[in-house]
């Protein structure tokens, strides 16, 4: 098996998901057809398993084709193919083919020829033409990758794992299904496109150059040779009645910067920065301080009839237009930070406008705001309002659960976080502004639907509970209901704590190193049930996982493991460093939590650096049955 289907199965993939019919969702699907997926899609959750061990792999792929040849089957007979419920499995089916590929050969080739694609020159491009638009400084979801390091850094989740393209969820979302392929309402790219950016993932995702450089910026750089006469910059005094950063950027902003920025700017001229925009175009300079009718800007915007830009759109107000004139007429002259900075950072965000707002808000006001959202979204999934939520101190729940359940999740919330609150000493009460929404699911369809219209993606067939938080709009965590008492998951109260601890280390959009995140709340809810053979086994299956772990180096970095595998080996790894001193542990969170490097971190704790601490970790044994939970104290 080629790892070329690395590339040649995105694009496969491609062509399938292409032809998503416009008939309502699983409107011809029969109860036992539906009944038919859901075993498919348990059976599914097998394969990962499967492909991390090499003597399976043989079975791994026949239990894909199988499932694949099902799948098609039930599609054909209820004549809704493109049901999203089908076509959401077959997607997992492919990209897990691709897995499978990646294990079975190294691909040095695909390798090689990512690893000479120019990313200024082939990559950022396609990036710019096919995703700026909405994933700048502007991005609503949180996820922008207007730079290199902001691509890099993603938004829950890693958008970009060098060398592993099935792994990036770049690559995943261009080739999702239905409303999860992006662009997000636009044109599907092209397949050379698609195959361009995943030969370059695979070959380590290279890029040698300024990271926090604006990828409009890289593009015309590599294309174009640019106009390096220096700008004069008029500083403002104080005095002037018009300012550049609070009267002339926003509309600018909000008005122009979309033709006018990226690698090809309307007649050349940018507004991407002030001194971009001071620069001028191809037409040379269109703002002459002090002089509006020599201004070509001015009789573009203020003075031509009928008025020529902006071109499309609404025109500018008459405040604009009387601002604008009163500026250039003052001298042109610039009040924000740096000329250089983009012109979007002068102007706030609408999420910056709204934690300005939410943090003006009473404790009580937040709390009813993250009701009314939190009923919003159980809305748009089920089409109904939650019969009711339970209030604790720290949480509400709501659900389609009995009602005594939901106080009975309620209580295990507030006790989770007053155990999280005491280990790391967190005073506040809430310790999420507005509290922290839980969603309980009865039933995994539900949950299922929950994720794919309020996150716009598929939920992972092994995945019982997860979080979201994105401050200050969401804070949440999902968990479908399971026994309390069980050998096979963690149990209500487990799992509950687990995800409470995440959800606390992810406050004020914190992002922690994957295992630690993951790892932290498994580990501290298995010393609460410490005779739960689920935990043992989840030592055993770390140990399975750590087998094909290539380089020991790799251990603590994030990408290393797939989100099936994180919760093995993260609980495996934090129950061993609590094994080496809870207080010393808490430390090294407590740094990550304030803004430290991992390697900072356990260097200020450890005295290690991350290669030393794997390494000492794994000389251990730590990972395998040996690496039971023990209660605290012992």
């Amino acid at each position: 098996m080629s790892h070329r289907l690395l590339v040649c199965g995105l694009l496969a993939f491609l062509l399938v998901a292409g032809g998503v019919s416009l008939r309502p969702a699983h409107a011809a699907l029969t109860p036992d057809q539906k009944k038919e997926i859901e075993e498919i899609r348990k059976e599914l959750g097998k394969v990962q398993a499967l492909i991390g061990k090499k003597d399976q792999h043989e079975e791994a792929e026949k239990l894909l084709t199988e499932a694949e040849t099902k799948l098609k089957k039930i599609g054909k007979d209820a004549g809704d193919e493109n049901n999203k419920l089908i076509t959401g499995l077959l997607r997992q089916i492919e990209l897990k083919k691709t897995a499978l590929a990646r294990r079975d050969a190294p691909a040095k080739g695909v390798a090689a020829a990512g690893a000479a694609l120019s990313f200024e020159k082939e990559i950022a491009p396609i990036l710019v033409k096919n995703c700026l638009g909405c994933h700048d400084d502007t991005a609503s979801g949180g996820l922008k990758f207007d730079t290199f390091a902001s691509l890099a850094a993603g938004c829950g989740g890693k958008l970009v794992v060098p060398g592993n393209p099935d792994a990036s969820i770049l690559t995943r979302r261009l080739v999702a299904a239905g409303e999860a392929r992006m662009p997000k309402g636009g044109k599907a790219l092209a397949p050379d496109e698609i195959r361009k950016i995943a030969t370059w993932i695979a070959g380590g995702a290279k890029f040698a150059g300024n990271k926090d450089t604006l990828l409009s910026e890289l593009t015309a750089d590599a294309n174009a040779k640019v106009d390096n006469t220096p700008v004069a910059i008029a500083t403002a005094t104080g005095s002037e009645k018009v300012s550049f950063q609070r009267d002339i950027a926003p509309f600018m902003v909000n008005l122009c910067v979309n033709c006018h920025s990226g690698a090809n700017p309307r007649a050349g001229f940018s507004l991407e920065t002030f001194e971009k925009l001071m620069k001028g175009g191809r037409s040379g300079r269109v703002v002459l301080p002090g002089n509006t009718e020599d201004s070509r800007l001015w009789h573009l915007v203020g003075k031509q009839d009928p008025i020529k830009m902006p071109q499309g759109q609404a025109l500018i107000t008459r405040t604009n237009h009387t601002n604008l004139r009163v500026w250039i007429e003052e001298g042109a002259k610039f009040d924000g930070p740096d000329p250089k900075a983009p012109l979007r950072s002068l102007v706030p965000t609408e999420a910056e406008l709204r934690a300005a707002e939410l943090a003006k808000l009473s404790p009580e006001e937040l709390v009813n705001r993250r009701i009314e959202r939190a009923t919003s979204l159980w809305k748009k999934t089920t089409q109904e309002a939650p019969s009711t939520i339970a209030q604790g101190e720290q949480v509400m729940v709501l659900g389609n659960v009995s009602e005594d359940r939901l106080k009975q999740y309620a209580a295990w919330g507030d006790d989770a976080a007053k155990q999280v609150a005491s280990i790391f000493k967190a005073s506040e009460t809430p310790l999420w502004r507005g509290k922290l929404a839980v969603f309980v699911f009865s039933d995994r369809f539900t949950y299922s639907e929950f994720v794919q219209t309020n996150e716009a993606r598929e939920l992972l067939p092994e995945i019982q509970s997860h979080v979201r938080i994105r401050d200050p709009e969401d804070a949440y965590l999902c968990l479908m209901d399971i026994p309390d008492d069980t050998t096979d998951s963690p149990g209500a109260p487990g799992m509950v704590l687990a995800q409470v601890t995440e959800a606390f280390l992810q406050r004020g959009g914190k992002t922690l190193p994957e295992w630690v995140s993951r790892g932290t709340g498994l580990a501290l809810a298995a010393r609460n049930d410490a005779k739960n053979e689920y935990y043992r086994q989840l030592g055993v299956s770390a140990g399975a996982r750590l087998q094909t772990l290539q380089k020991p180096d790799d251990l603590l970095k994030d990408g290393t493991f797939s989100p099936a595998d994180l919760g093995p080996v993260g609980y495996s790894l934090v129950a061993y460093m609590l094994r080496q001193g809870e207080p010393q542990y808490v430390q090294f969170v407590s740094a990550l939590l304030a803004g430290k490097t991992l390697d900072e971190s356990l260097k200020g704790v450890y005295n290690a650096d991350a290669a030393k601490v794997a390494a000492s970790y794994l000389a251990s044994g730590a990972a395998g049955p040996r690496n039971a939970p023990r209660k605290k104290g012992k």
